[in-house]
């Protein structure tokens, strides 16, 4: 686990989300072990991102918003859904 400290303006978060391919690259090169983020658009399957601020329902459970994610990613049998927000 790694963090980022720097003032505000520093590139922290443009580092983040461009590391997690949620924004291009404007030049350069970035790798996490052997896979190079800005070729390979799928990412680095084992990193993880949550930002100080991220936006969430205050009102939905848990296991509401999982079961959510869940069928965005393409879980669209409800049973197979289920087995994944219940593993998690």
């Amino acid at each position: 686990m790694f963090g980022l400290l720097g003032p505000n303006g520093a590139g922290k978060s443009s580092l983040m989300r461009t590391l997690a391919t949620l924004q291009e690259a404007d030049s350069g090169s970035a790798q996490l072990d052997e896979i190079d983020v800005l070729k390979d658009r799928c990412g680095a399957p084992c990193s993880g991102y949550l930002p100080q601020d991220f936006g969430v329902y205050p009102k939905v459970s848990a296991e509401d918003l999982l079961d959510h994610f869940a069928a965005l990613k393409g879980f669209v049998q409800s049973g197979e859904r289920k087995q994944v927000v219940e593993a998690l």
